[in-house]
């Protein structure tokens, strides 16, 4: 019966799960190997298959009693074919954690920008300034220039307390650092007086002159007066009298006056780009040639 069951099964297409049957408990019972299918499938293949809805089983004996015609009912041997599928081996597989792509950073579009970022550097008024565009299209200096990507440009400022930067659609204002006036400073670094004499202070450097602004290279500094003008350094000048030729002209100067004497020399600074100017005045003292 049970073979009759499990060939009726499989012919009518149905799907069996032979790997293993297990009690109510959980415990498995039965255990089902490829040799004990393949048994099976010998035994199948030697068994007779009836259909009893056309046919009666009946046996040997009582069947040789009966007439020719119904010995044509007999059913001969059925060859049947079984299909079985190999029994699944069930592994664990290590499960592999998906892999998360790193998304790659937007660019965003420079009318997308919250910001402009222009680093630390500081803008100033009449001056050159250099400003540096990292950006990915051209950074406008609103009416002053405009800078093309990832390159730095230097441009000219005037008196603007601000001026406006544009990069796409995003602006942003920056405050214009203001371009002081230079400052003269005058060291005194000779010994002068009544008893000064003249071949001394046209014989040494009497005055050390100090220029002191952000920006020296647009200045114009000049001195006048009897005056030699040696520079020493960035903005620095020592200098030497030189107002007497002979001590004929030495007399000229001093006939009709009082001792001690002294003859001056100015300092004039300007600002080629500001427009600053600035005045600086001292003297030489002496009373002998």
């Amino acid at each position: 019966l049970y073979i009759f069951v499990v060939c009726v099964i499989a012919i009518k297409g149905a799907n069996l799960d032979l790997t293993q049957v297990v009690e109510d408990d959980g415990k498995p019972k039965v255990f089902l190997s490829p040799d004990s299918l393949q048994k099976l499938y010998e035994i199948i293949k030697k068994s007779i298959i009836v259909d009893t809805n056309l046919y009666v089983i009946i046996k040997k004996s009582d069947l040789e009693k009966m007439d020719d015609k119904i010995k044509q009912l007999v059913v001969n041997p059925m060859n049947v074919q079984i299909s079985s599928s190999p029994i699944n081996t069930f592994t664990t597989n290590q499960i592999e954690q998906p892999k998360i792509e790193e998304k790659p950073e937007d660019k965003k579009d420079p009318g997308e920008m919250q910001e402009i970022r222009i680093g630390n550097i500081q803008l100033t008024q009449y001056t050159n300034n250099t400003l540096n565009n990292p950006y990915d299209t051209p950074l406008e200096v609103e009416g002053i220039t405009s800078i093309p990507p990832k390159s730095s440009k230097t441009f000219q400022t005037g008196g603007q307390s601000t001026i406006t930067i544009k990069v796409g659609s995003s602006t942003k204002t920056v405050e214009l650092k203001p371009n002081e006036k230079p400052k003269i400073n005058m060291q005194r670094v000779a010994s002068m007086g009544e008893e000064t004499r003249v071949s001394q202070l046209q014989s040494s450097t009497c005055y050390r002159v100090t220029i002191g602004d952000d920006f020296p290279g647009q200045l114009d500094v000049k001195f006048n007066g009897p005056v030699t003008v040696k520079t020493v350094g960035a903005g620095v000048y020592d200098i030497t009298m030189n107002a007497f030729g002979s001590k004929s002209a030495f007399d000229n100067f001093t006939d009709g006056k009082d001792s001690p004497y002294s003859v001056g020399f100015t300092v004039s600074v300007s600002d080629n780009i500001a427009g600053h100017k600035i005045t600086g005045q001292n003297s030489f003292i002496f009373g002998e040639w």
